[in-house]
């Protein structure tokens, strides 16, 4: 039976062993397999996450020096991840994820007061609605 591959867009016949194949055997689109499968088990499986981490950190000990060494040697890569974070720092921003810790100030924010509940979603007219503080016994 042919379907189309998730990875390039591709017709191909699916392997009678595996039924529930979605994406063809080019390298290519394993590899997009693979990463979506990591994508999905660091978010749902908090073992998997935690030993990819310290998989990750022993890697950089064992290896001082790498991260270095490899802008020195491929400069034009070091400029492209720098303009690829800096994107993903944008992003973030407009999101509220990014923000200094020692540049907020706390403030105790009383919610006292009038306040219009407007709708987001639905054309409904906004509701005006007062907030008492009650003190207390």
């Amino acid at each position: 039976m042919e379907v189309i591959c998730s990875g390039c867009g591709r017709n191909f016949t699916r392997s009678p062993r595996h039924p529930g194949q979605s994406y063809c055997s080019r390298p290519e689109c394993q590899r997009k397999r693979k990463a979506r499968w990591q994508k999905l088990k660091m978010t749902s499986d908090v073992h998997y996450r935690l030993n990819q981490k310290t998989s990750q950190e022993e890697w950089a000990r064992r290896n001082p020096g790498y991260w270095k060494r490899y802008r020195q040697n491929k400069p034009e890569q070091a400029q492209r991840n720098r303009l690829m974070q800096m994107i993903r720092n944008r992003r973030k921003r407009r999101s509220g994820l990014i923000a200094k810790m020692d540049a907020s100030e706390t403030r105790k924010i009383l919610p006292y007061g009038q306040f219009y509940l407007v709708p987001l979603i639905a054309k409904m007219d906004s509701l005006k609605v007062n907030i008492f503080g009650i003190p207390a016994p």
